[in-house]
């Protein structure tokens, strides 16, 4: 009725035309079981159904409406035209799934009336393989234009996680950043798919989906099968994964973490007597970075062991090897709020075990600083940071290293030094007293280093270079049932062994909640467990 007298602009007349209107719908639809697009469906037929209406009512009106004049049809079925109309409609959606190729194909035979054997040309392509082309566009239009839409699908969202490093020209291709590239990595994670029925899927033309199609292919993220098929290669935890592993975590970690830290109090003052930059700070706030460094010690010479007993190559070749020269595993994760309102599988206190149990990984990093030396630096980025809202970045190591040595010795700094002394206050690895600089975090030079290496190495003695052996395997064999059949070999041992495994965050928090570290203060958060030292150049670090 409103778009009636929208038309009409009479009540009268618009009484009359919705009447003919409803007419004109109850006989169309009856010869359909499904429309893939209702509302323009109806809209259609009304715009014909007034078209009609003028053609049959304008010699009794005094006057017409101008626009009507532009609606004006010659005598036409209403509902044949609708379905003409709708008919096309698919048509158009269904040649923007097309493939490439598919497109290419279809418009220059279809619509430019270019004969098989120029397209042949064209292409570089025999003219039977046009041939076949063409019957297989025929196959895949007939095919989409009879199915009705996938109203089915609800966009997905990953979060970004990697394992190893990437380079910034690819990155991780988007995961984790472009809603698209994460539903192209969701719809095809299972089942393969061609590129026409993830653009069927997804509802989006498959001109956009080529480039990332491509990109995830080239960086291992999707893997051709079945020759025109795309699947993911890696493996997109849920949120009960991870609710899984830290339940496992917090009940099996306890007694590694207290022996590493009865190691290291039985020999603070012998470590605090090496006199490293920062070793006049509290020692519980030393203890947080120093055990870091032993905590993933200890776990990757586990993980190793772990991967020798297995006869896994990964052992001694870790990380995946991508073609941009990157070397990572992906740790992308399905994003899933809602699912913490309706799960049953684990009680209150396990959810809230698992939300304090926030982290943003172990990050590391290392830099020449002149001399013959590196400088490396390894950092936690855990829930005090996360909680804090404190944004993680990578220590500047030069900076650091320059303000060591003014600090060692005693040189006044030039105007270039107090801007990077300034800007090391201001991330809280630095603070000035009457004009001179004071670390703020555990800075050990390359004979500083030595002397720690003794130590830790003692304790590594002590504790066992294997101590998680048993930890990992364990979890091993818990997760394993929860790995999907299509990832490959190496896929699956890593998630079934690494992934989850990595003690150092929950350990360290660990004891935190049993009260054998304190709790950092505000003013310690952006710095805690961060330490820095230096070795001679090519000298393989320990971690």
């Amino acid at each position: 009725m409103g778009f009636a007298y929208s038309k009409a602009r009479d009540i009268t007349l618009a009484e009359d035309l919705s009447q003919e209107i409803l007419l004109a719908l109850s006989g169309a639809l009856r010869r359909h079981e499904t429309i893939a697009d209702l509302d323009g469906y109806v809209y259609t037929i009304c715009c014909y159904t007034w078209s009609n209406f003028v053609r049959a009512n304008k010699k009794y009106w005094r006057t017409g409406n101008l626009d009507a004049l532009s609606e004006l049809r010659g005598d036409t079925d209403i509902a044949s035209d609708a379905e003409h109309a709708d008919a096309l409609g698919r048509l158009r959606r269904e040649i923007a799934r097309l493939s490439k190729l598919h497109r290419e194909i279809t418009l220059m035979f279809y619509f430019e009336n270019v004969s098989g054997a120029a397209i042949a040309q064209k292409l570089g392509l025999p003219h039977s393989t046009v041939r076949w082309h063409l019957g297989e566009i025929r196959k895949k239009l007939k095919v989409g234009i009879e199915m009705a839409e996938n109203l089915s699908y609800t966009p997905g969202k990953l979060r970004e996680g990697l394992d190893g490093f990437t380079l910034p020209e690819h990155g991780l291709a988007g995961i984790g950043k472009d809603r698209l590239v994460d539903n192209i990595i969701l719809a095809c994670y299972g089942k393969p798919l061609t590129i026409e029925d993830i653009s069927r899927t997804l509802g989006v033309a498959a001109a956009y989906l080529e480039y990332h199609i491509d990109e995830l292919v080239y960086m291992d993220y999707l893997k051709i099968v079945e020759k025109n098929k795309y699947q993911t290669t890696f493996f997109i935890p849920r949120a009960r994964h991870e609710v899984l592993a830290s339940v496992y975590q917090h009940g099996a970690l306890p007694p590694y973490a207290e022996r590493v830290y009865a190691a290291f109090v039985e020999r603070y003052e012998r470590i605090r007597a090496i006199g490293f930059l920062g070793s006049d700070q509290d020692r519980d706030f030393v203890l947080w970075s120093l055990m870091l460094l032993t905590l993933n010690r200890l776990y990757y010479r586990s993980l190793t062991d772990v991967l020798e007993r297995s006869g896994s190559r990964l052992a001694h070749d870790f990380y995946p090897h991508r073609k941009d020269g990157s070397q990572h595993w992906v740790c992308a994760s399905l994003v899933e709020d809602d699912w913490f309102d309706t799960q049953t599988e684990f009680t209150p206190d396990e959810i809230a075990v698992y939300r304090r149990s926030a982290m943003g990984g172990v990050w590391q990093n290392g830099t020449d600083i002149g001399g013959g030396n590196r400088a490396f630096s390894v950092q936690l980025n855990g829930r005090a940071q996360i909680f804090a809202d404190y944004k993680m970045e990578f220590v500047d190591l030069a900076d650091i290293a320059r303000i060591a040595e003014i600090i060692r010795s005693g040189e006044t700094p030039n105007e270039h030094d107090k801007l990077i002394i300034a800007s090391q206050v201001e991330r809280g690895y630095v603070a000035v007293d009457n004009g001179v600089p004071h670390m703020l975090i555990p800075y050990f030079s390359v004979d500083e280093k030595r002397e720690l290496n003794v130590i830790l190495d003692e304790i590594a003695d002590e504790l066992g270079e294997t101590t998680f052996t048993p930890y990992i395997e364990e979890w091993g064999r818990i997760f394993e049932p929860e790995l999907p059949a299509f990832l490959s070999g190496d896929e699956r041992q890593y998630n079934k062994i690494a992934n989850f495994t990595a003690p150092v965050h929950t350990a360290m928090y660990l004891l935190e909640d049993n009260g054998l570290l304190r709790s950092p203060t505000d003013d310690e958060v952006k710095r805690l467990a961060t330490v820095v030292w230096c070795e001679e150049t090519g000298q393989q670090t320990p971690q």
